[in-house]
């Protein structure tokens, strides 16, 4: 989907605002809400705000949704934006996104799924739970990790710490710095401060270093920082649909697992789901029962109720018991500076990567974002285009506050230093901050256009 599009949104909330502030400059966009007021949050964009329905066609006649390139249904509720995605294709949409928060919808609309053996259609749908989920057992498996993701198939992986006093690396140049081979720090955050490293860097404790390197060697890696214990001991606050998921995949690694619900039929449903966890009804927030259970003995905390509140206080009495890993679900992502500030180490929230996901969906500029690291700098992957200079990147002239952490060539992974040569159709997977990313766009397009 290159080139300006029509792009329908539907919900006004704070998802579809974020869709429509990183779209609005380079598409038509169209927002439809039912709630007339959310029209004054949009004043200050260049995009139409439609008062109606987005289930209801006439609504989305009025919209133009049958002339969208891309439609995005991303209410809160999700039978409005089924609804609305089967309405809009009905009317002539080339692309539909719904966004869910139930397993049955995925399952009713994937390829053998019952509503596209009858000829309903939706071309993607967005699960941020599930997203959501997967990011916090990624976390959970690697100790001490603060950011674990993967990319190229797992071939390439990210690691974040926060550097405590004795971590190696510490209180030299990283020009002297022995890492091992394949592994490089990609980034660094000094107080509020996200740094792309060159050879002067120091890292200190109370810093977090980003390292990327091969899977092999990142799995060697880690022991550096701590050794993972083969049945970790997890404590999950909030057994809805994100503590269901996160349990399930951590039981299937053998942990020991402690889930905290208040509400009473759920707990019956979750012992049923989860055989040989230990399910408990009652409050997250009732220190009596965390210390009457030995909370204090965990490997991490989860803090994944609904309520914003209730996760950062219940994150808080983690950190005050001393449990070395407490990750906590943010609902409102304008919320997570605040719990980053009160020293909450891993503020999660599904939006955020969900924002990502609709950006990627539209392939907007040949570039893949594939990860956020704390809302501070993302990964790109870029494909080395074949009009552009073959040469080494000490001599390409990159832009600054950008690094390239890795290099995927055909199946084999490079983690590249000023030496390494870049070919045609390399895949590069670049660190850089947010709004550098059109600058390492332009410096792409220039060694276009010289060469």
């Amino acid at each position: 989907m290159l080139g300006r599009m029509n792009v329908v949104i539907v919900g006004g909330g704070e998802i579809g605002s974020q869709i429509a502030e990183a779209l609005q400059h380079s598409h038509n966009i169209t927002i439809v809400d039912t709630d007339p007021d959310r029209a004054a949050a949009f004043e200050a964009m260049d995009v139409r705000f439609v008062h109606g329905n987005g289930a209801d066609p006439e609504d989305l006649r009025t919209a133009q949704a049958g002339r969208a390139d891309a439609f995005i249904a991303c209410t809160i509720n999700d039978d409005v934006n089924v609804l609305a995605c089967l309405a809009a294709k009905g009317l002539g949409a080339k692309e539909t996104m719904a966004f869910v928060t139930r397993k049955r919808y995925v399952e009713a609309f994937a390829e053998t799924g019952s509503m596209k053996t009858v000829g309903l259609v939706i071309d993607r749908l967005l699960w941020p739970q599930r997203t959501l989920a997967k990011q916090m057992v990624d976390i959970v498996r690697v100790p001490r990790a603060v950011i674990s993701t993967a990319f190229a198939d797992g071939r390439v992986r990210l690691l974040e710490y926060k550097l405590e006093p004795g971590d190696p690396f510490l209180h030299q140049p990283l020009a002297e710095v022995r890492l091992p081979a394949n592994v490089l720090v990609a980034g660094a955050i000094q107080g509020d401060a996200f740094v792309i490293p060159s050879g002067r860097t120091v890292l200190a404790p109370g810093d977090k270093a980003i390292f990327m390197g091969t899977a092999n060697s990142m799995r060697a890696f880690e022991a550096r920082f701590a050794r993972r214990k083969r049945h970790p001991n997890v404590v999950i606050i909030g057994g809805g649909n994100v503590g269901f998921m996160v349990a399930e995949e951590l039981q299937g690694d053998g942990a020991h697992l402690t889930v905290i619900e208040q509400d009473e039929a759920r707990c019956e449903r979750l012992a049923k789901w989860l055989p040989g966890v230990l399910v408990l009804r009652g409050d997250g927030t009732d220190l009596e029962l965390l210390e009457s259970e030995r909370i204090e003995d965990a490997d991490a905390l989860l803090a994944l109720t609904d309520d914003d509140a209730k996760n950062l206080l219940v994150s808080l009495l983690g950190k005050q018991l001393g449990i070395p890993k407490v990750i906590t679900r943010v609902g409102r992502s304008r919320n997570r500076r605040l719990f980053e500030r009160v020293g909450i180490d891993i503020p999660l929230t599904p939006r955020t990567a969900a924002v990502q996901e609709v950006l990627n969906w539209l392939h907007l500029d040949n570039v893949e974002h594939l990860a956020s690291i704390e809302d501070r700098a993302e990964v790109m992957d870029v494909v080395y285009p074949p009009s552009c200079k073959v040469g080494r990147i000490r001599d390409l002239g990159a832009p600054p506050r950008s690094l390239i952490g890795a290099v995927l060539r055909g199946d084999e992974v490079i983690i590249p230093t000023g030496e390494t040569t870049l070919r045609h159709g390399d895949h590069l997977y670049i660190v850089t901050t947010p709004d550098n990313v059109g600058a390492v766009q332009r410096w792409l397009g220039q060694l276009q256009s010289v060469y």
